[in-house]
């Protein structure tokens, strides 16, 4: 059963670890940029997971925080570089900011440009310009443990590219909560516009291996395994039916159109299938080192929104 609604707002996960959803279900104008944020309240610092994207985002977050705590953020971490979780970073100044290597050298370049980011999300295009690029000041290759008090959190970063080539989870194995960031998304179809997908799914199956009761994804409610899961298995099942029509000498815009999807059907954002179909492509082509064409890639999109638009009305 794909839920239409979930809960939103600041919600507590574990003693003192709280989980920050933006969204509170499917919204008719898709989910790109509406990410989420985690809190851990420490004894030594607060730890924010996640700064969220425009500053109205990131300002309705702080409000949150100040509701929970009276500490300030001491410690921030990105998950990875998009600009969904690290466009907020300039809001918690005095915070050591923590990611992956990889992470910080996607993000030292900058921002997309003004004109794609406004065509990609365009309900947000007001407030990109005021987007400034704050970068993580500590950065690990593999592993890294923040301690406090009693208290563990396990920074990992896979060693290759999933959803970027920088991503990285913070696990807490006292409480079992996983912020798993975008390796994990749920309810909301998974976009790897720079990602790899078949070292997503090897990734998302090693999350799978955590004991954790808790996932809190990059996108989408709160959920468990199970949403982790399905998500994998969507991105199992796109790659095996990419791989069946590249075979067949099938144009990637083409086969996005002809897989059906199902169930994931009903995931919001549903025309990110050509994205994922596009990289695959790529990936089969031993060409993941090129960047996708973006342009191709959104006007490709518009068209699969607009045919499930019009299926709609019938």
């Amino acid at each position: 059963m794909v839920p239409t609604r979930w809960k939103s707002g600041m919600i507590e996960v574990g003693p003192r670890v709280f989980a920050y959803v933006q969204a509170s279900g499917i919204d008719p104008a898709g989910d790109t940029g509406v990410s989420n944020s985690g809190l851990i309240l420490g004894r030594e610092g607060n730890v924010l997971v996640d700064a969220l994207m425009v500053p109205s985002m990131t300002r309705r977050l702080v409000a949150a925080i100040k509701k929970t705590t009276r500490k300030p953020i001491a410690t921030l971490i990105n998950t990875h570089h998009h600009l969904d979780h690290t466009g907020g970073n300039r809001f918690f100044a005095g915070a050591t900011r923590i990611a992956s290597e990889k992470c910080r050298e996607a993000l030292a370049p900058g921002f997309p440009p003004l004109p794609l980011l406004r065509r990609f999300m365009p309900r947000f295009a007001r407030e990109f310009p005021l987007l400034q690029v704050v970068l993580p000041t500590v950065t690990f290759k593999d592993h890294l443990v923040i301690h406090d008090g009693d208290r563990e959190i396990q920074l990992w970063h896979p060693g290759f590219a999933a959803h970027t080539v920088g991503d990285a989870v913070a696990y807490l194995p006292r409480e079992r909560v996983l912020f798993a960031g975008d390796i994990a998304f749920h309810y909301v179809t998974p976009l790897a516009f720079q990602g790899h997908v078949g070292n997503w799914i090897k990734a998302a199956t090693r999350l799978l291996a955590y004991d954790a009761e808790v996932i809190v994804p990059g996108h989408g409610p709160v959920g468990t395994k199970s949403e982790l899961t399905a998500m994998r298995d969507y991105l199992v099942a796109v790659r095996r039916e990419a791989r069946k029509r590249f075979d067949a000498g099938m144009r990637a815009e083409d086969a996005a159109g002809d897989i059906k999807l199902g169930v994931y059907a009903s995931w919001s954002d549903a025309e990110r299938i050509l994205p994922n179909v596009m990289r695959c492509y790529q990936e089969f082509r031993n060409e993941l080192d090129q960047p996708l064409d973006l342009p191709r890639m959104l006007d490709g999109m518009e068209r699969l929104r607009g045919r499930a638009a019009d299926h709609t009305c019938l």
